[in-house]
């Protein structure tokens, strides 16, 4: 008898054994087909990796990054659950570089999200896997890491903006893979800019939430906005790597680069445009007087000089957030004020380049969307209200 146990426990063994091995593995790029939906990626910034179906209703994505150079542990996720009936879909996330970081979002068009229940979100200790359940219907079900803004939408904002304010949008250039690169300008004659860049790093959508909203209120009907832009010209540009977030990468363009590394170095087509931008400014006799480039991080911090880099006006970063700070209770933040001998950084090369304020906005990864646009609002107000005080730029 104990034999007759011995032998089908080892039977049972096998049985799972063969089943694991010869369980249907696909590479990026192909339609991964369990017993009652299908796992796709062919669409922009999504990032899925290898996919094994471990079951009637389980898959294993395999979740890499875009190339083998160094990355910034933001692993990234995006893929369509496409049912063929109504039941559940069981989707892991075996992480083979990072940890898992973004709390999941779903969306049933790729444009209205929520965040899934903590409760359907299964994470191993060691943050290597997590494991996401989802109940079906017949309707696609979207899932990413972050919201997907992709150049369709910035395209849609891009223009509504030109359309609604004295805004010039334009053509900056290309990307490597020949993605446009826009820059939007007020109607400004001021030889005096501020300068806005966003979208450097492709997972970083909390900070595209900020730059927006920053940029709105810039354009307000107000007062104060109105007699800003009459003193100032802004230029800002919303996405500097396209191709990285069509791509669903995580930190790189397409030539396997940080951009935001490459200030100074330039060696990448996008970072030259904005070398090419700041010559042609500084040689039109334009002076720009502040910087800001938007990105996400696990906290709400702005990244700025400390004391031993003097800036032109002197402590004007200090002031602003300190203005700023009693009308935002709602939105914890910090101010890390830090050497600028980092390079290749934008905020350092702005810096090194003007001697001007030149400030990393980082929104935190998961801070409340609301939060973010509401805060960034009375930011932009706040740095337009002391940018307007008499003779502080004399």
């Amino acid at each position: 008898m104990r034999n007759i146990r011995i032998y089908t426990l080892f039977l049972a063994s096998f049985w799972l054994v063969a089943c694991a091995s010869s369980s249907p593995s696909v590479p990026a790029g192909t339609p991964c087909v369990a017993a009652s939906f299908s796992v796709v990626d062919s669409f922009p910034g999504a990032r899925r990796g290898r996919c094994d179906v471990r079951g009637a209703d389980h898959v294993r994505l395999t979740i890499l990054p875009e190339d083998t150079g160094y990355i910034n542990p933001s692993p990234w996720y995006a893929f369509k659950i496409v049912p063929t009936q109504a039941g559940r879909a069981t989707v892991t996330l075996n992480y083979k570089v990072g940890k898992h970081r973004y709390e999941p979002k779903m969306s049933f068009d790729g444009l209205a999200w929520t965040s899934i229940d903590a409760t359907q979100v299964t994470i191993s200790n060691n943050e290597k896997q997590a494991s996401i359940n989802v109940m079906l219907d017949t309707r696609t079900v979207w899932i990413s890491a972050q919201e997907l803004i992709t150049p369709p939408i910035y395209d849609r904002w891009n223009n509504a903006i030109a359309a609604q304010y004295d805004v010039q949008l334009s053509q900056l250039g290309l990307s490597l893979r020949q993605q446009p690169i826009h820059v939007l300008r007020s109607e400004s004659d001021s030889p005096d800019v501020l300068f806005l860049v966003g979208r450097q790093h492709p997972p970083e959508v909390s900070g595209a939430f900020a730059f927006f909203a920053f940029f709105e209120a810039l354009m307000a009907d107000t007062d104060t906005a109105n007699a800003f832009r009459d003193r100032f010209d802004i230029v800002a540009i919303p996405m500097l790597n396209p191709d990285g977030v069509i791509g669903g990468n995580w930190r790189h363009n397409s030539g396997g680069t940080d951009l935001n590394r490459d200030w100074g170095p330039f060696t990448q087509p996008e970072t030259q445009l904005i070398r090419d931008l700041l010559d042609d400014m500084d040689a039109t006799g334009q002076s720009i007087r502040l910087f800001l480039d938007f990105h996400s991080t696990r906290r709400n911090v702005f990244y700025t000089q400390d004391d031993d880099n003097p800036t032109r006006p002197p402590r004007f970063t200090r002031t602003w957030l300190a203005n700023a700070k009693p009308r935002v209770p709602f939105y914890d933040f910090a101010n890390d004020e830090n050497p600028t001998d980092k390079v290749g950084v934008s905020k350092n090369y702005m810096y090194s380049r003007y001697n001007i304020p030149a400030s990393t906005y980082e929104v935190g990864d998961e801070t409340d969307r609301n939060a973010v646009q509401r805060a960034a609002a009375m930011f932009a107000d706040e740095l337009m209200k002391l940018m307007l005080q008499p003779d502080l730029f004399e």
